[in-house]
């Protein structure tokens, strides 16, 4: 399964993107980019946080690791 959508936070810093987390991109990579205000970046840090602990005990199953050898 190689499309899957990624999404990194960002900030800008008056001249250019900044991505906060390391990440591998090549040359000419298609990105899409979400503006945020200050409010609604807060809140989605905020839910990403409280929903990592969750996320990462459903996905990182052994009952669910069969569909990864698709």
């Amino acid at each position: 399964m190689e499309n899957v959508l990624t999404t990194i936070p960002a900030h800008y810093d008056g001249q250019t993107i900044v991505l906060d987390a390391p990440v591998t991109l090549e040359a000419n990579a298609r990105l899409l980019v979400t503006i945020l205000d200050a409010g609604q970046a807060a809140l989605v840090y905020e839910v990403m946080a409280a929903s990592a602990a969750s996320l990462a005990r459903v996905w990182d199953n052994d009952e669910d690791a069969v569909y990864d050898e698709y």
